[in-house]
């Protein structure tokens, strides 16, 4: 028997049917069918592929991140019953980013590596100056501890700025989706290019694939990724994750969950890597996962 390839996926939702009847009957998509750990591992070992490390990313549809918690206990579980298969496997959680939320107490798990402020589609506009930087959430960002992150989610790279600005210097970011869910602006757009900026003025925001949200062509994608490059360098990039289970639509009303499974999102930031390592010669193997020893251990 072959052994089993080893990845990292930095950016996954686990969540069971349970999570899911809290929120049944408020989406605005098919509701999703759950996706729990257990059968995602099974899953993947099936087409030959074993995980070294997970991040169970906060999922914007359910009201907390006790599914996220719920996670560490079932893996523990499976680790305990069959070490051989799942001892190796290390998974850690981004919470869900608000201030009442995110206490010191859920922070102070040794599993917690971040928190996640969501916002979709919300416009540069709806960004008031002070949203993300009045008193509790000065209180939310000094309770974070140094090796975790503040992760941002806004398919509006104005509107991912504009977040960023509010957020004090000393704190580490992750934006999310690489920081733009609109291809046919290009990766030159001008908020774009000042979301970059900004990003290499701190030092210490780091934007995260897989990058399907961009564009579910890996060589559209691959130029954002190029320009990130260019812009703030290789060792801010970490590629390799999957969004599964690939909930809502891209902005063709295409339901992402018919253009990619567990192999295909793999698939996909392998094509985007290949992509840019030809035209960067900067090797597959850092561009996939080069930032996942500051981001998820």
């Amino acid at each position: 028997m072959l052994p089993l390839i080893k990845r990292i996926d930095s950016h996954v939702h686990f969540y069971t049917a349970e999570d899911l009847c809290r929120v049944e009957g408020s989406l605005p998509y098919t509701f999703p069918e759950p996706h729990p750990l257990t059968a995602y591992l099974q899953k993947l070992t099936a087409t030959g592929v074993s995980q070294a490390v997970l991040n169970n990313v906060h999922l914007s549809i359910l009201p907390d991140s006790e599914n996220v918690f719920a996670s560490f206990l079932e893996l523990n579980k499976l680790q305990t019953e069959n070490p051989e298969r799942y001892g190796d496997i290390k998974l850690v959680g981004t919470i869900m980013a608000t201030p009442d939320y995110a206490t010191e107490e859920r922070l102070a798990h040794p599993q917690v590596v971040g928190a996640r402020i969501v916002l979709h589609d919300a416009k540069p506009e709806t960004i008031g100056a002070t949203r993300f930087s009045d008193a509790q959430w000065e209180m939310f960002y000094s309770r974070l501890h140094a090796h975790q992150h503040l992760h941002i989610y806004a398919k509006e790279a104005e509107t991912n700025l504009r977040v960023l600005q509010q957020i004090p210097e000393n704190v580490r970011v992750v934006i999310d989706h690489l920081g733009s869910c609109h291809a046919e602006r290009g990766p030159t757009e001008p908020a774009y290019l000042a979301l970059l900026a900004e990003a290499k003025k701190r030092g210490n925001v780091w934007f995260k694939g897989p990058g399907y949200r961009t564009s579910s062509s890996p060589e559209v994608t691959a130029r954002f990724v190029e320009q990130i490059i260019y812009s703030v360098g290789p060792e801010k990039l970490l590629l390799e994750a999957t969004d599964a289970p690939h909930v809502g639509t891209d902005n063709n009303g295409v339901p992402y969950s018919e253009l990619f499974d567990l192999a295909k999102a793999f698939s996909f930031v392998d094509a985007v890597a290949q992509h840019v390592s030809t035209q960067t010669q900067i090797p597959v193997d850092q561009l996939l996962r080069g930032a996942s020893g500051q981001l998820v251990g």
